[in-house]
């Protein structure tokens, strides 16, 4: 049923008690899963930008699915997901999460009261987050052990994305248009939450478009033993990369960003701006009757 134009939750679906697969991804006009609790067998359910995302039920439906083994998900009211994130059952069976257009401002949202051991990717879009809380457990240093794909685009209030310590094999992150984000990892929250971790170490690609006051990704440089790819366009205050002349091993390596912003950068040394010279890939932006068209040139930076 994935993808398609159904309005209403099929109740004749109820009738299929030992249906243990359902698809419901993108099904954006299903205001509501009323009953799929009684649905005992299922065992992987895909609700991933499906409607219902407001629907304050979904939480008391989903937690008597005693079989659920694999979960896709999208909410989008504050209350919902306060109470889907308390759930230890249903957070630990999640496999794709996704959070959009929570409002008020005020809204803050608490990972860690219990290991997200199967998410696989995270979306946080259109949202007021003023925080996003670690509640962690002493015993356990990696909350999100197999997230590998983590995408936030126009959210207003967050200032650090802190809790990607705890993502040791994450692969792509993408950070869009998030207004008032001034860190990716926090200094201070680091210290306060575990100083042996060493971020990002699976990451293979890292885009941050239109994210004005980012200043900093990482406190001091970092080990990338696998970064194939760095974008970055509009973050103006980000002067500096996490890098030193020994971060990345020799190979294809692709730092992709405005000729202005690659002529800027400060660098660690000059060891470090050498290093990485060759891997600039520098573009400029022309306005031909209006339209933003992007024209992308290999550019080698002039020592």
């Amino acid at each position: 049923l994935s993808r398609t134009r159904i309005k209403l939750f099929p109740v004749g679906l109820l009738k299929l008690k030992k249906l243990k697969y359902l698809n419901l991804e993108y099904t954006q006009m299903v205001q509501h899963i009323c009953g799929i609790s009684g649905l005992w067998h299922l065992r992987v359910l895909r609700l991933f930008v499906s409607g219902f995302k407001e629907d304050p039920c979904v939480v008391g439906e989903l937690r008597l699915l005693e079989n659920l083994e694999t979960l896709t998900i999208t909410l989008g009211l504050v209350s919902v997901v306060k109470q889907f994130l308390g759930n230890e059952k249903l957070v630990k069976c999640t496999r794709v999460l996704r959070i959009e257009n929570l409002t008020p401002r005020s809204s803050e949202i608490s990972f860690g009261t219990c290991t997200m051991d199967s998410l696989r990717e995270l979306y946080l879009d259109n949202s007021d987050i003023s925080e996003i809380k670690l509640e962690r457990r002493e015993t356990s240093l990696s909350l999100f052990p197999n997230l590998s794909y983590v995408s936030l685009e126009i959210c207003r209030g967050l200032r650090d994305l802190t809790l990607l310590i705890f993502a040791p094999n994450l692969t792509v992150l993408r950070v869009m248009s998030a207004s008032e984000l001034t860190e990716i990892i926090s200094k201070d929250k680091y210290y306060e939450q575990q100083q042996s971790l060493v971020p990002f170490q699976k990451l293979k690609e890292l885009r941050l478009d239109n994210n004005s006051m980012l200043k900093s990704i990482n406190m001091s440089p970092l080990p990338f033993p696998c970064l194939q790819k760095i974008f970055v366009n509009n973050c103006s205050n980000l002067r500096k990369l996490p890098l030193d002349s020994t971060s990345v091993a020799r190979g294809d390596l692709t730092i992709e960003a405005p000729i202005y912003w690659l002529e800027s950068l400060d660098w660690e040394d000059e060891a470090a701006k050498d290093r990485f010279s060759p891997s600039f890939k520098g573009f400029w932006r022309d306005d031909i009757d209006g339209v933003g068209i992007f024209r992308v040139n290999e550019y080698m930076k002039k020592k």
